[in-house]
């Protein structure tokens, strides 16, 4: 990738003067060359490629090559199937879904499927309990972490430490905005009712 480098530009020099005492001297920060990437193209959204490298930024054109790849064999099992009309969407969604975390978990060692797996089925969970309580279990932690812990904290090693203690107790305690059950419990009912 090209880059550019800023220099500062040279004055014209002012007509020499008589001596004069000499002043004394000013000590002047040097700030380093700022290095400006160069960025062939950009995304639709004007950020000039500042989350070029963000890897859900290429999803959408992702998905046209998984379109290519499975939409047509996809969408003639579905229209075989002798199933009412009004179900084949669910059925294509359903089969679609299932391929799409198929190929997830395959195209990553075993050992980090399983924790691929685990963190999945935790995101899924946690968007369920949200969506049946109409609240966001993420924002509620944090909300209530500053209010008990401020939004300060020495080193990040302190916030660690903070973040591990409030933790243990938010995920345990038992919530109104959840029925009387603990974010932990809810989380778990969903899992016992998908089978997670």
């Amino acid at each position: 990738m090209a880059t550019a480098k800023t220099k500062a530009k040279k004055g014209k020099s002012a007509p020499k003067k008589t001596k004069a005492e000499p002043k004394p001297k000013k000590v002047v920060e040097v700030e380093p060359e700022e290095i400006v990437e160069l960025v062939d193209e950009s995304c639709s959204c004007g950020c000039e490629g500042e989350h070029e490298h963000d890897p859900i930024m290429k999803n959408p054109m992702r998905s046209y090559v998984l379109r290519d790849i499975w939409y047509e064999g996809l969408n003639q099992v579905i229209e075989e199937e002798a199933a009412p009309e009004d179900n084949k969407k669910e059925m294509l969604f359903l089969t679609l879904s299932n391929a799409l975390l198929d190929m997830v978990m395959d195209i990553v060692p075993a050992d980090v499927g399983e924790i691929l797996a685990e963190n999945i089925d935790d995101f899924l969970c946690i968007t369920m309990v949200n969506r049946e309580n109409d609240l966001d279990l993420l924002q509620k932690f944090k909300e209530d972490f500053v209010t008990e812990k401020g939004d300060t904290f020495e080193d990040e090693i302190e916030l660690q430490e903070a973040l591990s203690a409030f933790e243990e107790i938010w995920w345990n305690k038992e919530r109104k905005d959840l029925g009387g059950k603990s974010p932990n419990e809810a989380i778990a009912d969903v899992a016992e009712r998908y089978d997670l």
